[in-house]
């Protein structure tokens, strides 16, 4: 029988740190090209880039267990660049963290316009390695078919990438209702109904395309790779990959319908609603993919 040595504590690692990643790409690109009118998507995504980037910090450290054995030992990871991997991802990410808490700085102090745009540029190429670094990790390890192919990481980065999209805008209405007087501007927003529906429906094109090129990179993937049907056959693993096609992401596809409809039909007030339950289920669906991945690779070897 395989033992199983990384389990769901290190899947939600590798998806809250390329979430994070995903949502201060998305934050950056919508402040450089959206002309100032998606500030608010903007400011959510820088916010939560540095939240769960730390998170999945956190997340490392339980996982390896080895802290509170050998505290300084962390210190290894700087020195080792560049024979490690590891290594290399240790500055990457320590790169991310220093940059999101610099842009989260200049947003709360309204900072200087371009000397923020300027890290945020930084901060694309950045967010771009620590979704890929994910996927890279994986693909390095020895003995491991599953995780061996080159579409491994561009599967982490498309998936990063629309999770963190809907990470920053199912954040908005979050930090609006929980933390109003925090995010007074973020409550503002979200009061405007008519407001919200237009930019959940403009997000909603991004999420349909991402989502699409998700399972196109996820078809490569695994027509490409050997043993990775070890996902739809393996008792158990089976279920959690149909729940992430099913649940992740075609019920998204299918409610992002319906939300045009209401549209359509001048009901606006209750498509924020409908839309964050079509962006918890991507969330989710990003998650199980990655828990999917991280299991099939060790059952297979």
């Amino acid at each position: 029988m395989t033992e199983i040595t990384w389990g769901l504590i290190l899947a939600a690692e590798l998806f809250v740190s390329g979430m994070a990643g995903g949502a201060y790409i998305i934050s950056a690109l919508a402040d450089l090209l959206g002309k100032g009118k998606y500030k608010v998507l903007s400011k959510s995504g820088t916010y939560m880039s540095l939240i769960f980037v730390l998170v999945g910090l956190v997340l490392l450290i339980l996982h390896l267990e080895r802290f509170t054995v050998d505290p300084l030992g962390v210190v290894n990871a700087y020195l080792n660049v560049p024979v490690s991997i590891m290594a290399l991802g240790t500055w990457i990410v320590t790169g991310f963290i220093v940059i999101a808490l610099v842009t989260s700085v200049l947003w709360l102090l309204d900072g200087i316009e371009w000397v923020r745009k300027t890290v945020e540029i930084i901060g694309i190429v950045l967010g771009l390695s620590t979704c890929a670094y994910t996927g890279i990790t994986l693909t390095l390890a020895r003995g491991r078919l599953v995780w061996g192919s080159p579409y491994l990481p561009w599967l982490f980065i498309v998936s990063g990438i629309l999770s963190g999209l809907v990470l920053a805008m199912f954040m908005v209405p979050v930090l609006s209702w929980f933390m109003p007087r925090l995010f007074s501007e973020f409550k503002t927003f979200y009061d405007n109904k008519l407001e919200v529906a237009n930019l959940f429906r403009y997000v909603d094109r991004y999420v349909t395309v991402l989502i699409g090129l998700e399972i196109a990179v996820l078809i490569l993937y695994v027509g490409t790779t050997p043993d990775s049907n070890i996902f739809y056959t393996a008792s158990g693993l089976s279920w959690f990959f149909i729940t992430y096609i099913i649940l992740g992401r075609l019920a998204p596809i299918g409610i992002i319908y319906y939300e045009n409809k209401l549209q359509h039909d001048g009901k606006e007030n209750i498509i924020a609603t409908v839309t964050l339950v079509s962006q918890a289920l991507v969330v989710f669906g990003g998650l199980l993919l990655r828990y999917v991945i991280l299991i099939g690779g060790q059952l297979a070897a």
